[in-house]
């Protein structure tokens, strides 16, 4: 996303005060000779404290020097290297106008990504910014160790997050020198003053109230001021009064309990326009009361749609789920069945990645408590591919299995059923679970395959092995002994399917899923979770796991089927052990996402388009000659459930380009809204 630069942002920036030691640090950067590597600079501060007014202001003075400046926020990617460098395409491309479409090859998409960066800092000098960095943790190894070290010399890396880096950022010497991080700090005493008399207020009791309430807190100064014109009673909460009490304060603005209403929904959702809103709310929300919220001074547009501001939505939601938990729940099940609709309504046609995460965000922690019998969401776990620096972390790890001489048994109970079974694995199961894998040619084979669960501070608690079956990986999975037996069981034709690219995947084979602590129940969330996203993208997902007890009973229960001709005994010579397969291609993607809902006790209505499909393919030619080949893509996108701004990031067009085209396909068709569109392309021969 890039800062509005009409005449209302630059009038809001005439109100920023004081930074000006801070904006020292980046001009400090700045006028740093290049050297071999981007140079970064990191700013770190609780919420409301104003980074992002921070990376407006570097913005201008970037701008001002000639530069390019690129903006992304953690929130608006799916967190994998196709889907950064893919955002970051589609910012350089909007910059450049409606270039060609990038061809969406994951396996290159990084070098492309960096040759086009280079490209552009080869005409002006490149500043790439990345907002709200504490929830990109699970890729901080990948930009450390494959992306920032191969920007120009001359780029800057601009960060701003809620936390310090730390560990490999600054325990090496090389990093250390080219990184500059601050906590941005409160206003002083007179820069408030000067706040205050910018917007207006000139009396000096006044305006020493204000900075008595908000000890130059910026979020909690603008609050106050804005409170003196609204006369808003009772007075501004001092900032030792909490950030819940200034979110209150700010929803002053909502002024009715329709609006409200709509706020709360809106805050329930990371990003939202007015399609997902009436979906999730279950009634149309009108033009005019989406434009009210949209007004609303805590609410801007992102790149997947509009957003509120971080602490008001923090608050109000848990606000609506204190207050009207069954009315909370209900938003998060419908917005979780939003996504299911348009996954199962667009695989096999586009990238689901995002909505696959957004998905496993309002639904995970039901299905996956469900299928995982956990009390626990998964806690600050998070799964980092393993990249240069940190490959010997996983070898490390298969190392110390390998070494280990202790077992692990414990109680569970079937959340279904209330039964209690036994989880036992002996010390020789564990290790034969773990063996036979080279990470380090697994590595060289394909990097993504391998993954190190962390907690916040940096330890590994688990190693998953999932490798992706196609042309590239083909020969390696024909000569491991435990994935062997699944090609050697697949017909001649069945074989031949799997020589396919390496971005078009037929599916995934689960080599290793191994805990340092299998009765951690955060860290099997965690493992179920990254199987399910996968399952979710529709293929084959196979496993051949090690035969004990619970694993017979576990994979039937998850929905796996055994192989026919695919048993073997090649863990170790002896042990009877079975192959099993996932399927979610095609229609049974719909059956799998409809098993995995209703095992969570979540509703579900199978979307009429996967059952009719998107478009008859006998009636499409007559039906689509009439637009032109742009409109027949919108088309298209629309059927796959995209809102307009999806659709325009998906084309690489401008928003108001899709709104002129589907005026156009309206006026063809003689209808007015996108429901009777849909409905006369589903019906009409």
């Amino acid at each position: 996303m890039a800062f509005e630069n009409h005449a209302l942002a630059r009038r809001e920036k005439q109100f920023v005060v004081g930074r000006e030691r801070e904006l020292q640090y980046f001009r400090q950067v700045w006028d740093a000779p290049a050297e071999e590597g981007a140079r970064m600079l990191h700013v770190y501060g609780t919420g409301g404290m104003g980074k992002s007014t921070y990376l407006k202001l570097c913005q201008d003075a970037a701008e001002a020097g000639g530069a390019r400046f690129l903006l992304l926020d953690s929130r608006d990617f799916v967190h994998t290297e196709e889907g950064f460098c893919s955002a970051l395409e589609t910012l350089l491309l909007e910059r450049d106008g409606d270039g060609a479409r990038p061809v969406n090859s994951p396996h290159d998409v990084r070098r492309r990504c960096l040759d086009r960066l280079i490209g552009a800092a080869e005409r002006s000098r490149l500043v790439l910014a990345l907002d709200t960095f504490e929830e990109l943790a699970d890729m901080e190894a990948w930009l450390r160790d494959r992306f920032i070290p191969w920007l120009p010399g001359s780029a800057i890396v601009l960060l701003a997050g809620r936390h310090p880096l730390k560990g490999t950022w600054v325990l090496s010497p090389a990093w250390r020198e080219r990184l500059t991080q601050f906590p941005i700090s409160s206003l002083g005493q007179e820069e408030s003053r000067e706040y205050g008399r910018l917007c207006g207020i000139h009396d000096d009791r006044i305006l020493e109230s204000i900075w008595r309430r908000s000890r130059g807190h910026p979020l909690t100064l603008s609050m106050a001021v804005a409170a003196h014109f609204c006369q808003w009673d009772p007075g501004v909460p001092a900032v030792s009064d909490g950030l819940e009490e200034i979110a209150s304060l700010w929803l002053r603005e909502v002024p009715d309990e329709e609006l409200r209403t709509v706020v709360e929904a809106a805050s329930v959702l990371r990003r939202f326009d007015q399609e997902v809103l009436s979906f999730v709310m279950e009634r149309e929300l009108s033009i005019q009361g989406f434009e009210r919220l949209t007004s609303l001074s805590f609410v801007r547009r992102s790149v997947n749609g509009w957003q509120v501001h971080d602490l008001v939505s923090e608050i109000t939601a848990k606000q609506l789920k204190e207050r009207a938990p069954m009315r909370y729940y209900r938003y998060r099940e419908r917005s979780a069945h939003y996504y299911a609709k348009v996954i199962v309504t667009s695989s096999g046609q586009r990238s689901v990645c995002w909505e696959i995460g957004e998905l496993f965000r309002y639904a995970g922690v039901r299905v996956v408590r469900a299928l995982a019998s956990d009390t626990d969401a998964g806690g600050a776990l998070y799964w980092e591919p393993v990249t240069e620096s940190t490959l010997e972390d996983a070898v490390a790890y298969t190392e110390w299995r390998q070494r280990q001489v202790d077992g692990i048994s414990g109680w569970e109970t079937d959340p279904d059923t209330g039964e209690q079974f036994r989880i036992e694995y002996s010390a020789d199961a564990l290790r034969l679970g773990a063996s036979g894998i080279d990470v380090r040619e697994l590595f060289a084979l394909d990097p993504e395959a391998l993954k190190l669960l962390r907690d916040g501070n940096g330890s590994v608690h688990s190693l998953s092995v999932i490798i992706p079956i196609h042309q590239g990986t083909r020969a390696w999975l024909e000569n491991d002994p435990i994935c062997r037996p699944y090609l050697d069981a697949l017909t001649p034709a069945e074989r031949n399917a799997l020589g396919v690219p390496g971005e078009r995947p037929t599916g995934w084979f689960l080599r290793v899923m191994d805990f340092r602590d299998l009765m951690d129940s955060t860290a099997r969330t965690q493992g179920l979770y990254l199987l399910y996203t996968h399952m979710c993208r529709g293929g084959v997902f196979v496993c051949s796991p090690y035969t004990t007890d619970i694993s017979k009973k576990v994979y039937p229960a998850l929905g796996f089927t055994t192989v026919d001709g695919a048993e073997h005994t090649n863990y170790d010579g002896r042990t009877p052990t079975y192959t099993y397969v996932m399927d979610t291609r095609g229609s049974k993607l719909r059956d799998f996402i409809g098993m995995l809902f209703r095992k969570a006790g979540l509703e579900w209505r199978e979307p009429a388009s996967s059952r009719d499909g998107a478009l008859n393919e006998a009636r499409k030619p007559g039906l689509l000659k009439q637009f032109t080949s742009r409109e027949q893509e919108v088309i298209e996108q629309v059927l796959s459930g995209c809102s307009n701004s999806e659709v325009a990031r998906k084309l690489f067009i401008s928003e108001v380009t899709v709104k002129k085209h589907l005026r156009s396909i309206y006026a063809k068709l003689g209808v007015s809204t996108r429901t009777q569109l849909i409905s006369k392309l589903m019906t009409e021969s």
